[in-house]
């Protein structure tokens, strides 16, 4: 493996091998591309079953001083560079990564629904949608021990494996949305529930009486043409309960205002007091029923907390590949350098070599067409760097990529492409045990089954015929016996104009109660809701069983990448070792007179090109320890995330 210091030196100023440099004469180092392919995450297990592992320290640092743009003193570099570690990347998405916050945004969403419900609303629907990080430069995989950075034979030298697209893949950096709901279509609404809010309702006004042309007769001498102006008062209270219960209370002053001469806007005086209760016996009757928002809203708070902890995994996830894949071009680009450092010194011993006759002049030729092939590659590595440095600042710090002046610091990673732990494993069988109990999506989906049982039983209530028992209480109030009597005689009240008498003497009570209904003959409207409420039920719960058979298969597949990453890493590391050895005893050979330039030139380009695919090999490695880390739902536990403040802890640290 190779592990150096970053270095933005281009050209022959990169330093070559030390360990060659005092062995061998001056040989052509060529440079091949790095393969940046998805792999698959690796689980930590710990005895007893579990599959988590404790996550190394967490860097220390402020966070204020982890934002690109904004840097302290002593986090840019001299070089003008930000050396971030993979734990600080990290905590800087959890921090400023936009996808994260939109999600924290839907937890206050799903708050206010709660509220909602319990007025007796519907809730609102809540956002299952989740962002994937953008996948980054991609180079196509390459077959190890085989060139295709440059045509190396004895005639020359083409640049034929380097490509140089005319435009940049605007796929590498946008992020693919998709949704984590299981519902093809919302539910139907079901039975109505009461208003659970208290509400008042009142109205206070002037109101003019003029009973018209009266009788002329002697008992309607007193005011029986009187016209009046007189005020309305009235208040009712309105409260619905989680037993379908409704109540009804309210007071007026409709018979003082109606019928005397003066009244009050204060209905206190002399009300008039009604009292209504309702109570629901087939249809909208059970608190199960009257409270299936409730519990709706409490559900999607839940589904909703699962959908951020799935949003915070596929972050997390995305930022720990692309920062390996940085890691690894970083590295490629320091081979690219030391195959230019290689070819320059090679045209330059050739030149030395022609001009006292040692060699001919298409040796030259070969090596500055050398030359020229290496400094494509170093510039195709070097652009794939960049670009991937863009691509993990997406996620990092979104906002700093429209800085007011243009200016971007540049990312290195410190953190390098060590081996991954190599705990013991669980059986398959108990890992996907786990990720089936672990993983938020598959949580959620749960969640959403039991939301829409509720709707169905909801549905179920709404095709039953409504039949309710109510009783009603009025009592009239009595009127003033001081008042201006209209249209009737004060001592007895007998009618003139009027029907209703006043003057007092005619206070009622009155007391109701029974049955009232409504029986559908033909519920076709709520029988084919309910049946279709039903259908998207069975739905669901089969779409419940795929997503479970697609975990299972994504840990199978995470188990079986890992393991063939391992191997590839190991095989690489070895292929590495090997052809140092074939390139040291070629070395041998020219300096006994039994080889020649070119060869030893050969197996130089063999030896970059091994020590390249080492270490794409070992970043697939730590990717698919990455995607099994997410496939078994670990990845914040890994890193000892906690959900409730978003954020890592440090090692050693209490966990929740």
């Amino acid at each position: 493996m190779i592990s150096m210091p970053r270095r933005r030196s281009q050209g022959p100023s990169a330093p070559a091998r030390t360990s060659r440099k005092s062995q061998t004469p001056p040989v052509l180092l060529l440079g091949i591309s790095l393969v940046c392919t998805s792999g698959f995450c690796q689980s930590a297990s710990q005895a007893g079953g579990t599959v988590r592992i404790a996550s190394p320290a967490v860097d220390a640092a402020p966070r204020d001083r982890l934002a690109f743009g904004t840097q302290a003193a002593d986090e840019v570099k001299p070089d003008g560079a930000t050396r971030v570690s993979l734990q600080q990347a990290i905590r800087m998405a959890l921090e400023k990564n936009l996808d994260i916050q939109l999600e924290q945004l839907d937890q206050s969403v799903a708050d206010f629904s709660l509220r909602r419900t319990k007025g007796g609303g519907t809730p609102r629907q809540i956002n299952y949608n989740i962002a994937e990080p953008p996948v980054g430069p991609l180079v196509a995989p390459m077959p190890l021990l085989t060139s295709t950075a440059a045509t190396l034979s004895p005639n020359g030298v083409q640049p034929s494996g380097i490509s140089v697209p005319t435009s940049y893949d605007a796929g590498h950096v946008l992020e693919a949305q998709h949704s984590l709901s299981i519902a093809t279509a919302p539910f139907s609404l079901g039975a109505p529930v009461p208003a659970l809010d208290l509400s008042i309702l009142g109205k206070f006004g002037w109101i003019r009486r003029d009973p018209g042309t009266a009788i002329a007769t002697a008992a309607s001498a007193v005011g029986g043409n009187t016209i009046t102006n007189n005020t309305l008062g009235s208040t009712t209270l309105v409260k619905g309960f989680s037993t379908g219960t409704s109540i009804q209370l309210g007071i007026n002053d409709f018979v003082q205002s109606f019928y005397s001469g003066t009244s009050a806007a204060i209905p206190f005086t002399h009300p008039n007091v009604i009292a209504l209760v309702v109570q629901p016996l087939l249809r909208g009757a059970g608190r199960a029923n009257n409270t299936r928002y409730i519990a709706i809203a409490r559900t999607n708070k839940k589904i909703s907390a699962a959908v951020l902890e799935q949003q915070m995994i596929s972050t997390v996830s995305g930022v720990e590949s692309l920062y390996y894949d940085l890691v690894s071009l970083q590295n490629s680009v320091k081979v690219q350098e030391r195959a230019l450092k290689a070819a320059n010194d090679l045209l330059s011993d050739n030149q030395q070599r022609l001009s006292v006759g040692h060699t001919s002049p298409i040796e030259v030729t070969r090596a500055e067409a050398l030359v020229a092939a290496s400094q494509l590659a170093l510039a195709q590595a070097t652009a794939l760097r960049d670009q991937q440095e863009n691509v993990l600042r997406s996620m990092l710090d979104p906002q700093s990529l429209a800085s007011p002046n243009g200016k971007l610091v540049d990312i290195v990673a410190t953190d390098e492409l060590s081996s991954p732990p190599d705990p013991p494993q669980p059986s398959i069988a108990e890992l996907i045990g786990h990720a089936l109990e672990q993983r938020p999506d598959i949580r959620l989906s749960r969640l959403q089954i039991s939301n829409g049982e509720r709707a169905v039983a909801g549905s179920a209530n709404a095709r039953r015929p409504e039949i309710d028992l109510y009783g009603s209480f009025q009592n009239r109030g009595v009127i003033n016996p001081g008042l201006i009597p209209v249209g009737g005689d004060a001592a007895t009240g007998a009618p003139v104009v009027d029907n209703i008498p006043t003057g007092g003497i005619r206070a009622a009570r009155l007391f109701e109660a029974g049955i009232q209904f409504n029986l559908p003959v033909q519920n076709k409207v709520a029988e084919a809701d309910f049946e279709a409420d039903r259908t998207q039920l069975r739905q669901e719960r089969l779409r419940l069983q795929q997503m479970e058979a697609q975990a299972a298969g994504e840990v199978r597949n995470a188990v079986i990448g890992l393991n063939a990453a391992k191997q590839a890493a190991q095989a690489t590391a070895a292929a590495t070792r090997l052809q140092e050895r074939l390139l040291d005893a070629e070395v041998e050979k020219f300096r006994a007179g039994f080889s020649t330039n070119f060869a030893v030139i050969q197996q130089q380009s063999y030896l970059a090109q091994a020590q390249t695919t080492e270490i794409a090999a070992q970043a697939a490695w730590k990717k698919a320890a990455v995607q099994l880390d997410r496939a078994l739902g670990d990845t914040l536990q890994r890193h000892r995330i906690d959900m409730n403040t978003g954020s890592p802890t440090p090692a050693g640290a209490a966990r929740p």
